[in-house]
């Protein structure tokens, strides 16, 4: 059964969908969103993409209650054009793609990871791999959770950092893109991807 949903238009981001935090307890809390078609420009232009299409996401949040950590369970669906690397020409791209995210309140107890970093010297926390997300949960703001940020902060993720439309080659050389990507398609994003498919090799 979904739980019952408050959603606003979108203010501060380009795709806002807030439920209230309190509303997530240990039950799953079950919510799918769309994106409105008034959002769709502006989160086009944020993404550096052409159009989108269509574009949902399932959630499933669940509260730990121990530590009152809320996890975070989401599966994307969208249809878009990206431009492509070569000629620049809006290339189709179908993305399904699943992801986990920790959110907690400003109120809540410190993790105990955390809590022994935040003690450590600044030459200590340099040979210090980066905290799991689920010690260092991101805040929820106002006691909403935005699920329209979340959704697109992981499309974000999702995305080709090298789209390319079929039969497009550089300088007559099927192989050029791969030598010359990097550099040659200022993709912000394309870091994000790389690092997020070293996470799941890991896994």
């Amino acid at each position: 059964m979904i739980e019952r949903i408050r959603s606003q238009k979108p203010s501060t981001h380009e795709w806002t969908h807030h439920i209230l935090s309190e509303e997530v307890g240990s039950k799953p809390f079950r919510a799918t969103i769309s994106v409105p078609e008034e959002s769709i420009p502006a989160l086009c232009k944020r993404l550096g993409i052409h159009s989108i299409e269509s574009l949902k996401a399932d959630f499933v949040l669940t509260r730990n209650p121990v530590t009152k950590i809320i996890q975070v369970k989401g599966e994307l669906r969208a249809d878009l054009c990206q431009y492509c690397v070569v000629t620049i020409q809006p290339v189709l791209e179908h993305i399904e793609d699943s992801f986990e995210a920790w959110l907690a309140e400003p109120n809540n107890s410190v993790s105990f990871a955390k809590a022994k970093r935040e003690r450590m010297s600044p030459q200590e926390l340099i040979e210090q791999p980066m905290l799991d997300e689920y010690d260092d949960p991101e805040l929820i703001v106002d006691g909403k959770i935005d699920l329209g940020e979340l959704a697109t902060q992981h499309l974000s993720l999702s995305l080709n950092p090298y789209p390319r439309k079929e039969g497009a080659a550089l300088k007559g050389d099927d192989n050029a893109l791969e030598d010359e990507e990097e550099g040659m398609y200022n993709n912000p994003f394309a870091a994000l991807k790389d690092w997020k498919a070293s996470e799941k090799k890991k896994d």
